[in-house]
């Protein structure tokens, strides 16, 4: 029965697929190509390995282990979420993709004074919040920041200070690509994001950071190059970056290991364990573990719960931007909790997705409402883009940085999407403010580069006539 449901699985993303690419719309640049990619990976993917190669690690990780009932049904609702997801995001983003028309931008004095008003203010701030990430382990009570688990959520809580500042090292990702973006890719200006994703690697957290700022960063360049899908120099940069990222998933401190002379290179891709168990065994992680969460999900939503959450979840958008140092009784997590899934297993740090998000917020009907509302503002910015965005600066910064995000919203459902971008978009936002007022101001308004300015005229050079003399 498994291996049936598993086949049909694999023909429904198939005809999505396919479906999709019929339509003409289909690029890179599309948020439905990224679901597609998702769900292949943890719907599909991942429950072929579970089922052939004997993935258990998230079963004893939670404590359950489903039927094959429970298996095909984890199956079925995915493809629904699929389904739904892709009817939303494909209708209401229905816009063929153009690059003919995409322009070289030049970028006057007044973005290059604003942009490096953004970087003074914000870059300290990321600075700091890296290094202080850098200490020893966050729940050892050593580190400059120091946090602890709340036992009745299983979500991690800052003990010594607040998110605005453990998380700021965020924002270095849209720094340095802003650097790129304004420099025009200049070679050099590639140095900072270089810096910005080795630093992260060598840590060994903020693993998804590195994926969404080197996607991030080939759509910046797929616009430059006027190209809609990956080329083959891009597909073979990204397996090495997946390897280390799978290494790192498993080791956190392989890069530093390897720095430090505490192991040879080579181990940073090393696809096996020092104990010879199989190779395939370094994709048994919790990274892409999405389908097991949303077994455990539908088991005990409403079986075991008794309830919904009727999408009271959501609620946490009005108590979490208010730091834990000025509340200390907040809320963790949402401030209403219809159900709590640590209580009927360990599902601590553990992420809902998108399918387990609105399963949970009302079965069938909050399953489907979820997927296309999602599929549907994904749309909108899909034809923003296509119709305006793209022909502007800051627009195409703009969403090329926050498409990778919805990989992220996929992954984790909930709020985290808002966590995520306020970070993200934050200093594109503040140079396109920065900007703006610049002009209203008048301020550099002498600038000849500046969109509008006029034309500087050479004066012309006096030639004096031939004079006709009369004999």
């Amino acid at each position: 029965m498994i291996e049936m449901a598993l086949i049909a699985q694999t023909l429904v993303v198939i005809l999505v697929t396919v479906a999709f690419v019929s339509t003409g719309t289909a690029s890179m640049f599309h948020p439905l190509t990224l679901y597609l990619v998702f769900h292949s990976l943890v719907f599909v993917m991942r429950p072929i390995l579970v089922h052939g190669a004997g993935f258990d690690n998230a079963w004893l990780f939670m404590g359950y282990w489903p039927d094959a009932q429970q298996f095909v049904f984890t199956l079925i609702v995915s493809s629904v979420a699929l389904i739904a997801f892709s009817l939303a995001c494909a209708s209401a983003g229905h816009v063929r993709p153009d690059l003919s028309k995409a322009r070289t931008f030049s970028f006057d004095r007044t973005d290059i004074v604003a942009f490096l008003i953004t970087t003074a203010l914000l870059a300290p701030l990321a600075i700091y919040s890296a290094i202080q990430r850098q200490g020893a382990d966050a729940f050892s009570g050593t580190g400059d920041i120091q946090m602890e688990r709340d036992p009745m959520t299983g979500q991690p809580v800052y003990t010594n200070t607040t998110g605005y500042i453990a998380e700021a090292h965020s924002m270095g990702l849209p720094l340095t690509l802003g650097i790129i973006w304004v420099s025009r890719f200049h070679p050099l200006s590639f140095i900072p994001f270089i810096a910005f994703v080795g630093f992260r690697a060598y840590l060994g957290w903020g693993r998804w950071a590195i994926i969404m700022g080197i996607l991030g960063l080939v759509l910046l360049m797929l616009y430059r190059t006027r190209t809609r899908w990956f080329r083959l120099w891009h597909v073979a940069v990204g397996l090495p970056v997946l390897a280390i990222f799978t290494t790192l998933g498993n080791n956190r401190g392989a890069l530093k290991d390897v720095i430090t002379g505490d192991a040879p290179f080579s181990s940073i891709f090393r696809m096996t364990s020092h104990d010879g168990g199989r190779m395939i065994d370094a994709l048994a992680n919790q990274d892409l573990a999405n389908f097991d969460f949303l077994a455990f999900i539908l088991w005990v939503v409403p079986g075991q719960s008794a309830t919904y959450t009727y999408f009271t979840q959501y609620l946490q958008l009005f108590t979490e931007p208010i730091p834990r140092v000025l509340w200390p009784g907040k809320p963790v997590g949402a401030p209403i909790k219809w159900v709590q899934l640590h209580d009927f297993g360990n599902f601590a740090n553990l992420t809902t997705s998108l399918p387990g998000d609105g399963w949970m917020s009302g079965g069938w009907l909050g399953l489907i409402v979820t997927m296309a509302v999602v599929g549907l503002i994904l749309g909108k910015l899909h034809r923003w883009f296509w119709t305006k965005g793209f022909v502007n600066r800051y627009g195409v910064l703009f969403y090329c940085a926050f498409l990778p995000l919805s990989l992220q919203w996929f992954r984790d459902g909930n709020i985290t999407i808002v966590k995520f971008s306020f970070f993200s978009l934050l200093p594109i936002l503040l140079w396109i403010g920065l900007t703006r007022a610049l002009h209203a101001w008048g301020i550099l308004e002498d600038d000849p580069l500046r969109p509008g300015a006029p034309r500087r005229v050479a004066p012309q050079k006096l030639v004096p006539r031939n004079i006709v003399r009369s004999p």
